[in-house]
C-alpha cells in the first residue's frame, strides 16, 4: 500500500489512515505512525473541522495553540474569497 500512495488521491489516503487508525487490528505502533501522518495532513490543510473530529472522539490530543492557529488562517483565507 506504501509504495501506491504517491499515486492516489491525497485524500483518500487520508482516509484510508483515519480507518486503519480506529481499527482493531492494526497495532499500537502503527497506530502511533498513523496519528502523526494524519496530524501532518491535517496541519498541511488547516482541516479544523476533522481536527475537532479527532479529538473529539480521543483519537488525537486537543493543541489551542494549533487550533487557533488553523482558524486564524482559515479565516483569513475565507477574508480574503469574500474580497473577491
Amino acid at each position: 500500500m506504501e509504495n501506491q500512495e504517491g499515486t492516489q488521491q491525497p485524500h483518500l489516503v487520508l482516509a484510508n489512515k483515519l480507518f486503519l487508525l480506529t481499527h482493531h487490528d492494526v497495532q499500537d505502533i502503527e497506530k502511533v505512525h498513523l496519528k502523526d501522518e494524519v496530524l501532518t495532513a491535517i496541519k498541511t490543510d488547516d482541516m479544523v473541522p476533522l481536527y475537532e473530529t479527532l479529538m473529539a472522539e480521543s483519537l488525537l490530543e486537543k493543541d489551542q495553540s494549533l487550533l487557533d492557529s488553523m482558524r486564524a488562517k482559515n479565516e483569513d483565507e475565507l477574508k480574503k474569497l469574500d474580497e473577491k
